[in-house]
């Protein structure tokens, strides 16, 4: 129950510190809002007082020494911001234009803005009559921006008394909510017990009953236990028997085995050994046929040889021949012809 009523005491402060930071204007400035996703129109930003403001806060803080960084950003992101065409911004743009308008209605850099745009219009052509009415007009508008700021603190301050109230209503009435659920928790805690209280008693009994009833199994089942021992005993001895007889009939049938695979292997051998007598004979025979056409082979060429010096004497003989009936028929021929000069070969 405490941690219940600590948690709500951490909900309803988390509750409150947001409500705070979103309601200031300076937390709203650095923050962000609720609706900052929300677009917002550029004209409700891009007013020559607030275009103004940030020009001379800008030359004013590049001319400090210990100028604020993050301010030097914020400042040149909304110059950027005003100097651009945009119709509408939301995000990250309308948080940093928020937070210029916030510096500016809060009078941060106010004074030294005025002295910089003093000194930077020092040389202009403006009167005295126009200065001391810019003056003017810039004390009414800052008198104005004061009472709007101070009608806005009263009325932030107007919502936070307005907030602290309802939290404290909210918290009376959780403190009402808590103490009648505390009342109800503790008569279900008294019903709770009582009913345990009973279920125990009941369970008591119960296990009593299942304590005699367990005890009556386990002796049945000793009884039960004894009787299947002297049978299984008995099943032992025949089971024991028998794989004796089994394996005595396994090694006659693995001796039986072992003699018909020797008689089998002797007869592979011998087939094997008869296989290779007939391999040895056929190589033998074929070595013979090949001796056989070797030598075939051999008297073909023998007789080829032969009949070609047969063709050849043959030749050289018709050729002999023939110029021996040449060498007649020239001499014939020469002979008949008393005057001719011919040599007679």
């Amino acid at each position: 129950m405490n941690l219940i009523r600590k948690r709500n005491i951490n909900k309803y402060l988390f509750l409150l510190l947001a409500l705070i930071s979103l309601t200031n204007p300076i937390f709203a400035g650095y923050g962000g809002e609720g609706t900052k996703n929300k677009a917002e129109k550029m004209s409700k930003f891009k007013t020559q007082e607030l275009i103004n403001y940030v020009n001379l806060t800008i030359y004013y803080l590049y001319s400090a020494e210990n100028k604020n960084e993050r301010h030097v950003i914020l400042f040149k992101s909304c110059q950027k911001l005003l100097n651009s065409n945009k119709k509408t911004v939301k995000g990250k743009d309308k948080k940093n234009l928020t937070s210029c308008t916030n510096l500016m209605n809060m009078g941060t850099y106010k004074n030294v803005s005025s002295d910089a745009n003093s000194n930077s219009t020092k040389n202009s052509a403006k009167t005295k009559e126009e200065t001391r009415r810019e003056e003017e007009a810039r004390k009414e508008a800052e008198a104005k921006r004061r009472e709007e700021a101070k009608a806005r603190r009263e009325k932030e301050a107007r919502r936070e008394e307005e907030a602290r109230r309802e939290e404290e209503a909210r918290r009376k009435e959780e403190a009402r909510r808590e103490e009648e659920a505390r009342r109800k928790e503790e008569a279900r805690r008294e019903k709770e017990a009582r009913r345990e209280e009973e279920a125990r008693r009941e369970e008591e009994a119960r296990r009593e009953k299942e304590a005699r009833r367990e005890e009556e199994a386990r002796r049945e089942e000793e009884a039960r236990r004894e009787e299947e021992a002297i049978r299984k005993e008995e099943a032992r001895k025949d089971e024991e028997a028998k794989r004796r007889e089994e394996a005595k009939a396994k090694r006659d049938a693995e001796a039986k085995r072992r003699e018909e695979a020797k008689a089998k292997r002797e007869a592979e051998a011998k087939r094997r050994e008869e296989a290779k007598a007939r391999r040895e004979a056929e190589a033998k025979r074929r070595e013979e046929a090949k001796a056989k056409r070797d030598a075939e082979a051999k008297r073909r060429e023998e007789a080829k040889a032969k009949r070609d010096e047969e063709a050849k004497r043959r030749e050289e003989a018709i050729k002999a021949r023939s110029n021996s009936d040449y060498k007649s028929r020239s001499t014939i021929e020469f002979s008949d012809d008393g005057d001719s000069g011919l040599i007679d070969f």
